[in-house]
């Protein structure tokens, strides 16, 4: 296994059959596509994709075979008022005054759904690749790994945000964002066929860097260390992912391209942050085949 901070390591010269895992990072689908398009430049073919939460977006158009072009059209038009449906306020405030009892989350999920039907595939049947979305059933208390049947749903219920959009609703299960059970689906994608390499575009959790008790000096002292220590067990899941991955004699490489971080309020970076990843990626990917 190797990990570079913005850049990679790796033995051997032959790049073999490879899959690509996008990992959970919130609005990191600007990142994420700009990975894909320079490994398409590089003329990298992967067998499989997998992907969490804004990582599962960008597995589907990869595996689906959405062009650049289509990719670039559908995020740098995006905009907030295409997928930000809060319930109305009545209903919001009668919600509060229940002590929330029942109520799942601020977003609806109508304008999310209608942006992922624009994908040219509906159902994972119709992807050119093996595809693996991942989510979490919280009604069964377990890790889903989607691989057939409905994508769309099956994107949605992985980035189901948690208290930010309500839950996707499957066959009377409630699910919610992939990234919660791990960082992204390795061993999920390793399962879907056989690989030499599995590269992962790996979108890091801000909190995870820093160590020792400075959330004790923040505001909300008690929400930030529950999400440190969130983030901490899903990093933990997804690093024994890879050791698994790897005794199986699949190589794993992490690939970080250090794109800028942004949310709902700054998709107007989306673009720059496209170009950042892409140009990050494009020499990092160059260190790997030459």
């Amino acid at each position: 296994m190797a990990a570079v901070e913005g850049g990679l390591s790796t033995s051997g010269n032959t790049f073999g059959r490879v899959g690509v895992a996008f990992s959970s990072g919130f609005f990191g689908f600007f990142a994420h596509a700009g990975f894909l398009a320079a490994l398409r430049e590089m003329r990298i073919v992967p067998a499989a994709f997998s992907g969490a939460s804004s990582g599962a977006i960008v597995a589907a158009m990869a595996a689906a075979e959405m062009g650049n072009d289509d990719i670039r059209d559908l995020l740098f038009k995006v905009n907030k008022n295409d997928f930000w449906d809060p319930d109305p306020l009545p209903r919001f405030l009668k919600s509060a005054l229940r002590l929330f009892r029942g109520y799942t989350g601020y977003l609806r999920g109508d304008g999310f759904t209608r942006l992922l039907q624009t994908l040219p595939a509906k159902r994972f049947e119709e992807c050119r690749y093996p595809l693996a979305i991942s989510a979490v059933d919280v009604t069964h208390r377990k890790e889903k790994i989607f691989i057939e049947g409905d994508l769309v749903n099956a994107i949605k219920a992985s980035g189901s945000v948690p208290m930010l959009f309500k839950p996707t609703k499957i066959n009377g299960a409630f699910y919610l964002d992939g990234g919660i059970s791990g960082k992204a689906p390795v061993e999920a994608l390793a399962d879907l066929c056989g690989l030499d390499r599995i590269l992962i575009h790996f979108i890091a959790s801000g909190n995870i860097r820093e160590t020792g008790n400075g959330f004790m000096k923040k505001r909300f002292t008690p929400w930030r260390m529950q999400h440190i220590a969130i983030n901490t067990g899903r990093m933990e899941d997804y690093e024994r992912q890879k050791r698994i991955v790897a005794l199986r004699g699949v190589e794993v490489i992490e690939i970080n391209t250090d794109a800028p971080s942004m949310g709902p309020n700054s998709l107007e970076k989306g673009p720059a942050v496209y170009q950042a990843a892409k140009a990050s990626a494009l020499r990092v990917l160059e260190k790997v085949l030459f």
